[in-house]
């Protein structure tokens, strides 16, 4: 059985580009995403709610996130903790799964007009809890 759900899930990922990521945003959805960070503890599997896609001040392609669980460098090596925000580049994240759920509200520290970080930004998540419109969801 867990050959049989392995495969399930080798079929289900997608490779995190540009437009994937996008769509998840837009659709609110919580993903899985395989990460290739710092060791120790980097490489993994991560679960985030994807809230920002944009260039960062190396003007690369990078994914801000709040991350509720899984793989993390900067927990390993204790200097931020987890539930928390965290910056992904995209080079460095090879797949992502949608799990079936979707976020509505995020913690109050969430910045929904950008990212300092950020030289650019493509697309920021509109959340209902902001009073924002709610929008359609694209396939």
């Amino acid at each position: 059985m867990k050959l049989v759900n392995t495969i399930k899930n080798l079929i289900t990922e997608e490779t995190a580009s540009f437009d994937e990521l996008q769509r998840a945003i837009k659709n609110r959805n919580v993903i899985v995403i395989t990460y290739d960070g710092d060791e120790p503890g980097g490489k993994g599997y991560r679960t985030v709610y994807p809230v920002c896609l944009g260039r960062s001040l190396r003007d690369k392609l990078v994914l801000r996130a709040y991350q509720p669980e899984g793989a993390s460098h900067s927990v390993a090596i204790g200097e931020k903790q987890l539930p928390g925000w965290r910056m992904f580049t995209v080079d460095k994240t090879f797949t992502f799964q949608r799990t079936g759920e979707t976020f509505n509200t995020l913690p109050s520290d969430y910045n929904p007009n950008g990212d300092k970080l950020m030289t650019k930004v493509y697309i920021n998540a509109v959340l209902p809890s902001q009073g924002g419109e709610e929008e359609e969801i694209i396939a």
